[in-house]
């Protein structure tokens, strides 16, 4: 049984939507494991703006992380709409190819 360029395209897309989502899993448990993270900065005495400094840039990588993660949602998204569609596409391709009542060209 050979399958169509729909199905195959199909798949193709379904193959890219599990490894985007895949990737934007990975990237939350990395962003989160930074965040976590001790970085034994904790109050030393006379440099309060090595902390701040500190603390700044890993809320301003956070933000970025956040923005970046909601970007690959919005991807995986979009490609699971068209990759829905994908089914309507292929019957309305393929609607009466196969009828009786087609005519011979010829």
């Amino acid at each position: 049984m050979t399958m169509s360029d729909v199905e195959i395209d199909k798949q193709a897309l379904e193959g890219a939507i599990l490894q985007i989502a895949q990737s934007v899993g990975d990237y939350v448990v990395y962003a989160n494991d930074i965040a976590a993270r001790d970085t034994g900065v904790g109050n030393p005495v006379g440099r309060t703006g090595l902390r701040v400094m500190l603390e700044n840039a890993l809320g301003q990588a956070m933000l970025e992380a956040r923005a970046q993660h909601l970007a690959g949602v919005g991807i995986t998204d979009r490609l699971t709409a068209i990759n829905d569609s994908f089914e309507d596409l292929d019957v309305s391709l393929g609607s009466g190819w196969d009828a009786d009542y087609v005519s011979d060209l010829s």
